[in-house]
């Protein structure tokens, strides 16, 4: 009992402390609790403030399209690339560099004189031949024939055909010294505007059909299945990106080839029109966009919405407040932008966008 009343004295004496404390230094115990108050305010905005804001968004019908978009260049479906079988001098020119010619019409043709003169001494070699073949002919005795008599009517026989094969090897030279168009088309290349001057083997004229000019894009391999003929594109090039070029596939290579970026396949989109070279150049940059599928008017949300789990695909779904609850859905076609909803949302719902 009597140490109870001793612990109770001491318990008022230090409360009579305190209460004597506060009375002599409540200014200052005041400013205190005021600066702690204002720091605790300061400190509990700031954790508020860490906090990222929730952004929702409702699920929304409207028209999509998947899109495939690869790069490509201008070039031409019909070209050819003419070059004489031998070098020679340049005597005609009937076009140059800007030209349209004819089917069949002379584009070039070089020096033939010594090949009309190789041409002139192989005839006369040849008549020489079958004079002397002739005379064997006359002067044998084919009921006295001798392994030896063949022999000779044989042999002069065979230098009569190689005479004759040397006429025509000539004469084939001389064909091969007039270059004429293949197709109707423009002169888009010469190796020379004037003539006289001499020509290699390996210089061209490059001819192209302005009437079958492609955009001839490069396609992934791991993307060439999703195209097929007749899909649609909008072509934009780069010396005229304001100015679509609206066409569709109309050829996809059997065969790949290979790029700096890997494996790829060629696809042509015809360019159509008037006085296309007037414009567009071959060898142009730009790039396409292929139209792959459309959907109109289905229920779509973001794609940054969605993520995939175990061949299933998620989204967190509002549920009260700030509070959401994931969900799986199922979806249909889906673009760099959006997602088509088959299962799973309605307009109702409120789908949390994350923040990057």
């Amino acid at each position: 009992m009597k140490k109870n009343n001793i612990i109770k004295e001491k318990a008022v004496l230090i409360w009579n402390s305190i209460i004597y404390f506060i009375k002599k230094h409540w200014k200052i115990i005041l400013v205190i609790v005021i600066i702690a108050g204002g720091v605790g305010v300061w400190r509990y905005k700031k954790i508020q403030d860490s906090q990222p804001e929730l952004i929702f968004e409702r699920p929304a019908f409207q028209n999509l399209t998947k899109i495939l978009e690869v790069s490509g260049v201008v070039d031409a479906k019909e070209k050819a690339n003419l070059r004489f079988a031998t070098g020679g001098k340049i005597i005609y020119l009937g076009a140059k560099e800007g030209d349209y010619v004819k089917k069949w019409q002379t584009i070039a043709t070089i020096d033939q004189r010594t090949l009309q003169k190789q041409l002139q001494q192989n005839l006369n070699t040849y008549m020489k031949e079958r004079w002397d073949w002739e005379t064997t002919q006359d002067s044998t005795d084919y009921s006295l024939e001798t392994l030896g008599t063949r022999r000779v009517i044989d042999k002069e026989q065979w230098d009569l055909k190689n005479e004759v094969l040397d006429v025509e090897i000539h004469d084939i030279a001389i064909t091969n010294t007039v270059l004429s168009a293949p197709f109707a088309g423009v002169l888009v290349s010469s190796p020379t505007s004037v003539t006289g001057v001499n020509l290699l083997a390996t210089d061209s004229f490059e001819l192209i059909n302005p009437d079958t000019l492609v955009f001839r894009a490069a396609v992934d391999e791991a993307d060439i299945a999703q195209i097929s003929l007749e899909q649609k594109g909008e072509i934009f090039l780069d010396s005229y990106p304001n100015e679509p070029i609206s066409s569709q596939v109309n050829y996809v290579a059997f065969k790949s080839s290979a790029s700096s970026t890997g494996t790829v396949f060629a696809v042509e989109f015809l360019i159509q029109g008037e006085n296309l070279l007037n414009k567009y150049r071959l060898g142009m940059n730009g790039d396409v966009k292929i139209i792959l599928d459309t959907r109109q008017n289905v229920l779509t949300i973001p794609f940054e919405t969605t993520r995939e789990r175990d061949n299933k695909v998620y989204v967190d779904v509002r549920t009260q407040g700030d509070k959401y609850e994931e969900k799986e859905i199922k979806i249909g076609l889906e673009t760099a932008g959006h997602v088509q909803v088959l299962e799973g949302l309605n307009e109702a719902d409120e789908v949390l966008v994350p923040k990057n």
